[in-house]
């Protein structure tokens, strides 16, 4: 028998991949203990206001960073369960393929990732099904969220492609 303070896994918050994970792993069986940083956002009809919330930063942690040059930074982040994933619009992104690759900019060259876009779509496809993903993706080709064989997701990006 494992110890009361043995633990299998242990997930630090539960913004998108913390959250995405402890889903995952819940049924396994395993010993899991999520630390988080703050407590539950309040309860209260300043939430809904959008102004309070994103311009004013009701719930933007007060503590100051610093970039790499000593200035003080704000670092938009929100410390309560959920992460910022609980203040973060509800846009969920998927790079392309050329993102993975190098990339030339002004400052010189981002090299290309160790991993592809390939490997990397079946799970962006769970993720999708997980968080219910829909509606149109602008000007943006919307073929790039269509390409699993996940059933579900393929009518989905059928209908989305007839309007």
């Amino acid at each position: 028998m494992a110890s009361p303070n043995h633990y299998d896994v242990i997930i630090i918050g539960t913004g998108a991949g913390g959250g995405t994970l402890l889903h995952r792993l819940a049924p396994s069986g395993k010993r899991i203990l999520v630390l988080e940083r703050g407590d539950y956002v309040p309860r209260e009809k300043a939430n809904w206001d959008s102004r309070a919330v994103n311009v004013e930063a009701k719930h933007h942690t007060k503590e100051v960073w610093h970039d790499q040059d000593g200035k003080p930074l704000h670092s938009h982040t929100n410390c309560y369960v959920g992460g910022n994933t609980k203040f973060y619009g509800a846009a969920l992104f998927r790079l392309r393929e050329r993102d993975f690759g190098e990339i030339r900019h002004h400052g010189g060259i981002s090299p290309a990732w160790p991993i592809t876009y390939g490997d990397l779509e079946p799970y962006y496809t769970k993720a999708e099904h997980l968080y219910e993903v829909h509606g149109t993706r602008g000007r943006i080709r919307r073929w790039a969220t269509c390409r699993s064989s996940a059933s579900s997701m393929r009518s989905r990006c059928r209908r989305a492609h007839r309007h």
